[in-house]
């Protein structure tokens, strides 16, 4: 029996499963990132240690796995919503951007402010800090650690973060249609929800995450290039990883 007009689908618009997708590539990456975090405890065995190192190396390693595998699933949609496309402005705004986080963030502007106000920083939030240097013995444990702390940051973390950012949020509070919008085309009520989500998700790093985050919106406008913003913070996390660990400033970690 051939469809009525009503039932049939315009042609060229997504179907539901499609819509699912388009939906669901933007979002689950970093869901995972997240649901792992929560799901692997990583606390200490013992008073004097910082973190239990094996679950810790489990957390990181299953982070990766399953990130990659989500991005191989929806890879096509993924694809299809943001051509592969970059240019010379995000590796030189990841190069920027790395300089500028690293400096903001050594000079303490959060804590600052409140000791001037003298009211305890205490209650600000700080990474792990894990140094593997220390956690991991030398040879494979501790080279199978970099390794994958490297992918999880300079890799899976830039593409599940913009994706949820670019893709979703800033797209999601614009327009109900969300996954045919053009990122050139957000608008103020998405600029602000980026902000709210640096802020939110970098709670310690206020200052650092409002500047760098505003930055690789400006390329996201000036470029129109998704994955000019992918780049620029794979950079930023690459080159921050390699002071963190030439600095051994692990509160960046």
């Amino acid at each position: 029996m051939s469809k009525t007009k009503s039932e049939q689908r315009p042609v060229g618009s997504p179907s539901p499963a499609d819509s699912w997708a388009s939906k669901a590539s933007m979002i689950i990456p970093l869901m995972l990132f997240f649901i792992l975090g929560m799901l692997v405890n990583t606390e200490p065995l013992v008073d004097d240690q910082s973190i239990n190192p094996s679950a810790y190396m489990g957390l990181v390693a299953g982070r990766v796995v399953l990130m990659l595998a989500a991005f191989a699933w929806f890879s096509r949609e993924i694809v299809r919503q943001f051509p592969l496309v970059i240019d010379r402005w995000g590796w030189i705004i990841g190069v920027v951007g790395a300089v500028v986080w690293i400096g903001i963030c050594e000079l303490g502007i959060e804590r600052q402010i409140l000791r001037g106000l003298s009211v305890s920083d205490d209650w600000l939030p700080a990474r792990e800090g894990v140094d593997p240097f220390a956690a991991y013995a030398a040879g494979v444990p501790l080279a199978g650690f970099l390794l994958a702390r490297f992918v999880l940051l300079a890799f899976c973390v830039p593409i599940a973060e913009e994706l949820f950012l670019r893709g979703f949020l800033m797209r999601s509070v614009e327009a109900e249609n969300w996954t045919e919008l053009p990122i050139g085309k957000i608008g103020r009520r998405g600029v602000i929800a980026a902000t709210v989500y640096a802020v939110a998700t970098h709670p310690g790093e206020i200052t650092a995450a409002v500047v760098w985050f505003s930055m690789v919106t400006a390329l996201m406008f000036r470029s129109g290039k998704f994955w000019n913003c992918v780049v620029a913070h794979g950079v930023t996390n690459l080159l921050l990883g390699i002071y963190v660990c030439y600095a051994s400033a692990w509160y960046l970690w």
